[in-house]
């Protein structure tokens, strides 16, 4: 064999062993998270790289199977794009067609293809190439996977054929994503049974525990906590008092103080509480913020009279939102407090009963909502 083609076959094999090198890679990239909108973030970024494209764009069906609806998107920095529509019917453009015809589309100059609907939009931002590959599970498209280049003509039929090996690994990872959320919206509405039961045994105001939870959310984003993170902080808000499930009613409505029995057996529905939900394997996480929710920032609160940073800061942020809840609800021995005088019990507790940081980020928030509420 001439030096020539030995040097040409040897280029051809290293260009493909890298290629399978970077698919592996992004595989194992795209499937490293389980949140459906992270996964489709990953793809298109990573389609982008792996096939040296300026924008990557990807669409999937919708519920009745007839719209492509634009779900994530990598490099279309430009404010047109941004007009784009949002929604396709398939047979629409160059994405719609691909569904319809479950085939891949490769258009050299989007300048020149009158098929595509946004030709204006891709010339101005410069973009001249398209190849859109169907995302296809199990027989069946889900989507479309779209790249796009500045140069004309960019991609060849052995690029189609690695991006839609690359799409075939998306559409697995999306196929995950999807039935790990479905179950987790199983989860989170037996949770939210499980909070209901517990709120009419315990609150007057029906919601209590969705309250809490929502409050919690919003001082998770000042903070932010990463999805997995939120995710914990959510379920503890709905769960923090899973643990008075087995206290008699007579002791929770109970107008006057507590007595000292009474007390005793009031204080273990955070130890009950952590102890039910460690029995449950994917609310394992929860245990420690449900567990120290009631301690106090200077160590006199219970059951461990754990002290600042040793307390765990879900826990630290679920004491500040729950005692807020409790405050502006009416209980069975007063009645809910003005905002004013809340504000004022906030701050009076800050650095005693609740952490500094988290009683400022909470009153942010809650003049911010004041604020939006009185323009509206």
């Amino acid at each position: 064999m001439p030096q020539k083609e030995k040097s040409s076959l040897k280029e051809n094999l290293n260009k493909k062993i890298e290629e399978f090198s970077a698919l592996y890679e992004v595989g194992k990239f795209i499937t490293s998270t389980l949140h459906l909108d992270e996964v489709l973030a990953l793809i298109t970024k990573k389609a982008a790289t792996i096939m040296d494209a300026s924008a990557c764009s990807l669409r999937l069906l919708d519920k009745s199977g007839h719209e492509l609806l634009l779900r994530s998107s990598y490099g279309f920095a430009n404010k047109r794009f941004q007009k784009i529509k949002k929604s396709l019917k398939v047979g629409e453009s160059i994405a719609g067609r691909v569904v319809k015809n479950s085939r891949a589309y490769v258009i050299n100059d989007l300048r020149k293809e009158k098929k595509y609907k946004y030709s204006y939009h891709a010339t101005q931002k410069g973009l001249r190439s398209l190849v859109t590959v169907p995302l296809v599970q199990k027989d069946k498209i889900i989507g479309v996977l779209s790249i796009y280049n500045t140069k004309v003509g960019k991609y060849t039929p052995e690029d189609v054929k690695l991006l839609e090996m690359f799409s075939s690994q998306a559409a697995i990872a999306i196929e995950n994503a999807r039935l790990f959320e479905q179950a987790q919206t199983g989860y989170l509405n037996t949770i939210r049974t499980l909070s209901n039961i517990i709120d009419a045994k315990d609150s007057q105001t029906f919601g209590h525990s969705e309250r809490v939870m929502k409050h919690c959310m919003s001082i998770a984003q000042v903070l932010k906590f990463t999805e997995d993170q939120k995710e914990v902080l959510k379920y503890a808000g709905l769960l923090h008092d899973i643990g008075k499930i087995g206290i008699d009613v007579g002791i929770l409505r109970k107008p006057a103080k507590l007595t000292k029995d009474e007390w005793k057996i009031m204080v273990m529905h955070p130890v009950v509480g952590s102890g039910i939900v460690e029995q449950i394997g994917f609310l394992d996480d929860l245990a420690p913020i449900i567990l120290h929710h009631h301690e106090r920032y200077d160590g006199k609160g219970y059951p461990s009279k754990l002290k600042k940073e040793k307390i765990p800061l879900g826990a630290r942020i679920l004491s500040v939102v729950d005692a807020y809840e409790s405050m502006v609800s009416d209980r069975p021995y007063r009645k809910a407090l003005s905002s004013k005088k809340i504000r004022q019990e906030l701050l009076e507790g800050a650095g005693t009963q609740f952490d500094p940081s988290i009683v400022k980020i909470f009153l942010k928030i809650l003049c911010k909502k004041s604020y939006k509420s009185q323009k509206a």
